[in-house]
């Protein structure tokens, strides 16, 4: 199952033998962007964030709570309204 978005985003529904619960990809205009899994529960989701520039030993270093990252994305938002 697949949800295309109008802003190029699409989000797509599968499960990852690495994960023992349900994981979406999001992906911009066919590529891969990002991972969330809720393996350690809905309160705990971790997002995995894929980009070509990091370095392959660091991929595992872009893998945190999703609320935390959410949190980071919201106070960045608000403290470029305070601008």
């Amino acid at each position: 199952m697949a949800i295309k978005l109008n802003s190029g985003f699409e989000i797509l529904y599968f499960s990852d033998l690495s994960y023992q619960g349900m994981t979406v990809e999001i992906k911009y205009k066919g590529q891969q962007v990002a991972q969330i899994n809720k393996d350690k529960g809905v309160e705990q989701m971790e997002i995995e964030i894929y980009s070509q520039y990091v370095h392959p030993d660091y991929l595992s270093e872009l893998k945190f709570p999703l609320n935390d990252f959410l949190e980071a994305v919201d106070k960045a938002r608000e403290a470029l309204g305070d601008l």
